[in-house]
């Protein structure tokens, strides 16, 4: 438990801004000889080593290196000392089967250690996903979705005059969801005026969803600039409008680790009741007569990404998907000897009830979600993410065979440059763009 707790916590500072870390003193490098870090499986790879402080390379520098499999134990390490010009190279043999390999490498400076990661990748579209889709899945979620339905949905839009502007109009909105008395919370961002509104004056939507977080929300939705309406909910059933210091006492207390709660029945697992949250957030959009529902969009990073994957495949209003390092990908990796998707379960193979877990694992994994998309995506990941590894997101993309682009950010971690946000916005505005 101990083990989910940090996950979780560790995806939830992530999941707070996605920002591009902080640059080291001194960042030692591990380079590929392959420009795309990508080989044949049974190819060895040559690795330059190199380290730089303030701009400069580090001649005749130790440099303590290893390597295994992506986020299990070293198979093989060392060290060694640059050349005079700042230089030196290991050799890492292939990997047998498809997957990522993580090289590791670290400088000791004034009893300072500075430490940093590359993945190496082995034929990665060619990962096949561990977990396996349950016979019944489908009947599954069909009756989900159909008993949610029976739920009224009362709703409650209150426009905020402090945060609306000039040019959007900002709403918190209150949404029953699967069951009496259950809400969906979020903010409604609507442009006032878009290039992006139809002959009938009508907008193209977005549903943003959250990564692995506990948080209010503010408008408007930097994604309303670009003349999208956008609802951006959270999952937890608790209002978005509230102070940081009431969120802070949930992560610490009721909602600490909630992606594993009750794991092991599939009815009552924290995650059924969110997913038929965003299909609820889905009619809530779909009910509004300032939006065009042949125009909508999903889009998230982390958990956030997980659910627009999730979200798309369970409802057909979804014409794009929007994805970026999603989560919950081949949860049972690691039970099969590999590495699995956020939050990282089954690592313990005594683990009470594991049998249980792993079965209802199936029924949420995003990979199973994968298989049934439909509508177009549009996908980012880096190789260095080590909260949701590449041999996970990977696990998803290779079975989705609906029309889709991926965008590999090699050396970035659980974040994004800049640059690949603005692909996504553009794609989204080229796709939901109308004729004059």
């Amino acid at each position: 438990m101990k083990k989910l707790f940090l996950s979780f916590a560790a995806l939830f500072c992530a999941a707070v801004s996605f920002a591009q870390p902080a640059k080291q003193y001194i960042t030692p490098f591990a380079q590929p000889d392959h420009e795309d870090w990508i080989y044949k499986c049974g190819e060895t790879a040559k690795v330059s080593l190199y380290a730089v402080m303030e701009n400069h390379l580090m001649p005749e520098t130790e440099i303590s290196w290893s390597y295994g499999p992506e986020k299990l134990k070293a198979e093989a390490e060392g060290k060694v000392k640059t050349d005079r010009k700042g230089f030196a190279t290991i050799e890492i043999p292939g990997r047998r089967e498809p997957g990522f390999t993580t090289v590791k490498v670290s400088v000791v400076h004034d009893g300072k250690t500075y430490t940093n990661m590359t993945n190496i990748s082995y034929e990665p579209y060619s990962i096949e996903p561990t977990t396996t889709l349950p016979e019944d899945f489908t009947e599954f979620w069909e009756k989900a979705k159909a008993d949610a339905a029976k739920v009224p949905m009362v709703t409650k839009v209150v426009w905020n005059a402090e945060q609306s502007t000039p040019d959007t109009d900002v709403y918190y909105v209150k949404i029953q969801s699967y069951r009496k008395g259950n809400f969906v919370y979020g903010v409604l961002s609507v442009p006032k005026n878009s290039p992006l509104r139809n002959s009938e004056g009508k907008l193209p939507a977005i549903l943003r969803l959250p990564g692995a977080t506990v948080t209010g929300y503010r408008g408007p939705s930097d994604l309303a600039a670009h003349g999208f309406a956008v609802l951006e909910i959270g999952i937890h059933g608790i209002p978005v409008d509230q102070d940081r210091e009431m969120y802070n006492a949930l992560v610490s207390g009721s909602l600490g680790g909630y992606a594993t709660m009750v794991l092991e029945n599939r009815d009552r697992f924290y995650y059924k009741r969110v997913y038929m949250g965003c299909v609820r957030a889905l009619d809530f959009i779909c009910s509004r007569e300032d939006i065009d529902t042949s125009r909508i969009a999903v889009y998230g990073g982390s958990q956030g990404g997980m659910l627009s994957i999730v979200t798309a495949a369970l409802d057909r209003r979804v014409s794009a998907v929007v994805a970026y390092f999603p989560a919950f990908c081949d949860v049972t990796g690691y039970y099969y000897g590999r590495s699995g998707g956020w939050p990282h379960l089954f690592l313990d193979r005594n683990e009470p009830s594991l049998q249980e877990k792993i079965a209802v694992s199936k029924y949420f994994d995003t990979v199973n979600f994968a298989r049934f998309l439909e509508v177009p995506g549009h996908y980012c990941w880096g190789f260095n993410d080590i909260v949701c590894c590449p041999t996970s997101t990977f696990s998803a993309y290779n079975v989705i065979k609906a029309p889709k682009e991926l965008e590999i950010s090699r050396d970035s971690g659980h974040w994004l440059y800049p640059v690949y946000v603005e692909h996504q916005i553009q794609w989204l505005k080229d796709r939901f763009s109308v004729s004059r």
